[in-house]
C-alpha cells in the first residue's frame, strides 16, 4: 500500500499541464491499480481549491489541500478568505497549501508572498488544518515567519534541504515529504540528509502528473519509483516503507478512514 502525500491534479498555477476531465479519470484509475489508495491533492488558487474540493467529495482515495501557491501569491480579500475559510469546514479537506516562499520562480514580490503566507497560516491556525508548506529559498525568512505564526504542525513538501535545514524543520516537528527530486541525476545528493529524516516524519509524494514526449501522461504511480529509490537508501523494501508513510499520513492528516 503507498500514498501520495501532495499532488496535483490541475496543472500548475501558471496554467500550463492542465489536464482534462477524461485524463484525471484515467489517472486516478491507475492510482488504484498500483494500490495507492490515499492522495492528497493541492490547489493553487480559490477556483482549484473548489475544482479539487469536488473531486473529493466523489473519489474515495482523494483528499484536498486548499491555498494559493507562492508563484501567484496575492494580497487576500475579504471575501475570498471567508470563500477559504467555508472550504476549510467541507469534508475531506484536510490541509492547508501549497503555501509558502518561493525567491526563484515567483510572479508576486518577497513582500506580497510573506503577506499571503501570513494569512494563510492564520486561517491554518483558526480551522486547526495543518499547512503543507513550498520553500525554495528564504529559509530564514520561513522560519521566522513560521515561529511568530505558529500555525499547527505541517509539512515541507518535497524536502532537498541540506541538514541544517533538517534540523530547523525537525525543531518545529514538522512531516517531510520526499519526492521527484529523487529521481532525477542530482538525486544522489540528497541520499545522506535525506536518510537522517526520522521514519515517522517522512512522506512521499508525486508533485503531480507530467506529459511526456510521447503523449503519455505520468501521474501518482511516480510515488512508487521514490519508495524504491528511498527505501534502498534506508536499507528497507519499497513495501515496507509504502506501509509505513501511509500510516504516517494519516497520522498527520488524522484521516481515519
Amino acid at each position: 500500500m503507498y500514498s501520495d502525500a501532495h499532488t496535483h491534479l490541475l496543472g500548475s498555477p501558471f496554467g500550463d499541464n492542465v489536464l482534462n476531465d477524461e485524463e484525471i479519470k484515467t489517472l486516478l484509475q491507475k492510482v488504484r491499480k498500483n494500490n495507492i489508495n490515499l492522495i492528497v491533492v493541492g490547489s493553487h488558487d480559490l477556483p482549484s481549491a473548489k475544482k479539487v474540493m469536488d473531486i473529493a467529495a466523489r473519489e474515495d482515495i482523494v483528499y484536498a489541500s486548499i491555498g494559493i501557491h507562492p508563484w501567484i501569491a496575492q494580497m487576500i480579500d475579504e471575501e475570498t478568505m471567508a470563500a477559504f475559510l467555508a472550504l476549510a469546514k467541507v469534508p475531506k479537506v484536510v490541509a492547508v497549501g501549497e503555501i509558502g516562499l518561493d525567491e526563484a520562480r515567483s510572479k508576486a514580490s518577497k513582500e506580497t508572498q510573506i503577506e499571503c503566507l501570513r494569512q494563510q497560516l492564520r486561517l491554518a491556525k483558526e480551522t486547526g488544518l495543518p499547512p503543507i508548506l513550498h520553500q525554495r529559498g528564504f529559509h530564514k525568512e520561513l522560519m521566522n515567519i513560521l515561529k511568530e505564526e505558529d500555525p499547527p504542525c505541517g509539512a515541507i513538501h518535497g524536502f532537498n534541504g541540506n541538514e541544517e535545514e533538517l534540523k530547523d524543520w525537525l525543531e518545529l516537528g514538522y512531516y517531510f515529504t520526499v519526492g521527484r527530486t529523487v529521481l532525477t541525476p542530482d538525486g544522489e545528493k540528497l541520499k545522506e540528509v535525506i536518510k537522517k529524516i526520522p521514519l515517522e516524519k517522512l512522506l512521499l509524494e508525486s508533485d503531480g502528473a507530467t506529459r511526456l514526449a510521447d503523449g503519455t501522461i505520468e501521474g501518482q504511480e511516480r510515488v512508487i519509483k521514490v519508495a524504491e529509490v528511498v527505501a534502498s537508501w534506508r536499507g528497507t523494501t519499497k513495501e515496507h516503507l509504502g506501509e509505513k508513510t501511509t500510516e504516517n499520513l494519516k497520522d498527520f492528516l488524522k484521516i481515519t478512514a
